[in-house]
């Protein structure tokens, strides 16, 4: 961000600067038309938009304050459902801020989009949950010792304290649920544990994780849930299972079964992007 330093300041002068911020991305995006999916994954899933599906690329360098530089926004549509992606999550791990983390979704949030979809790599830490297995949030635990929300609140995004109890849309979660049935996917459910990272978690870190009620951990996706419910955004969320936790196993040295899976993850997602109703209508 061009002025990182003085938008990340938890006070009423950067706050208000982090909002102008926002602002000027959201307003250097191409016009979104109404109801908009946003699509955030990380670099395990190939974009869901090929070539004959963009509408309109944009470098994330070309975005104004934008908090990275590498990779690129695109425009486009599936089955007539207009879609803008973007193909990267910000880590706290990487020294990012709570505010840089959550600065995409703020974008596409005051942009206009209205449902966010975002997928990320975890590993399970419950015996029914397998390697390569596609796991549905249901819920999450913050255990990242952050929170995005820290800091004056911004009234016209959002309230002071917005409702959490149900952070992953039960709309939309049916309707992803409806379509892996239909495409023969396996698609487990549960909640998804996150930690800071970077460093692989240890044995104990995977039995405190269970014992908590968590079926998976990551080092991503929540802060961004909590900035899109804030402005709410509704979301959905899933998590490709590329470890099994709590065995005897070692890391994963499978990366045939590790791509299947990634290919029947970017296959649910096609499908059942052009089926979801960001506005909450029925289908």
């Amino acid at each position: 961000m061009s002025t990182a330093a003085d938008a990340s300041a938890l006070t009423a002068d950067g706050t208000a600067a982090y909002q102008r911020q926002v602002e000027e991305a959201a307003s250097a995006l191409p016009s979104l038309s109404s109801p908009t999916v946003g699509v955030l994954h990380d670099t395990a899933v190939d974009p869901l938009l090929d070539d004959s599906a963009v509408d309109t690329t944009l470098p994330y360098a070309d975005i104004p304050h934008f908090p990275a530089s590498d990779g690129t926004l695109t425009v486009g549509a599936l089955d007539g459902t207009s879609v803008v992606e973007l193909t990267q999550h910000l880590h706290l791990y990487d020294g990012h801020t709570p505010r840089e983390v959550t600065f995409p979704v703020r974008m596409l949030a005051a942009a206009g989009v209205d449902a966010l979809l975002l997928t990320a790599t975890a590993g399970s830490v419950t015996p029914q949950f397998q390697r390569g297995d596609l796991m549905l949030l249901t819920d999450h635990i913050n255990f990242q010792g952050q929170n995005p929300l820290v800091g004056p609140n911004v009234e016209d995004w959002g309230p002071r304290f917005p409702d959490m109890t149900e952070p992953y849309d039960p709309a939309l979660r049916r309707t992803i649920s409806d379509v892996a049935r239909e495409d023969g996917i396996s698609l487990q459910k549960g909640i998804y544990l996150a930690l800071l990272g970077p460093h692989e978690e240890t044995a104990a870190e995977h039995r405190m994780a269970r014992r908590l009620g968590a079926d998976a951990v990551g080092t991503s996706l929540v802060p961004e849930v909590i900035a899109a419910r804030h402005m709410d955004v509704r979301v959905l969320g899933l998590a490709l299972l590329t470890e099994q936790h709590l065995t005897d196993d070692g890391p994963s040295t499978d990366a045939e079964s590790l791509q299947t899976a990634r290919t029947r993850l970017h296959r649910l997602l096609a499908d059942a992007v052009p089926q979801l109703n960001p506005d909450g209508t029925a289908t």
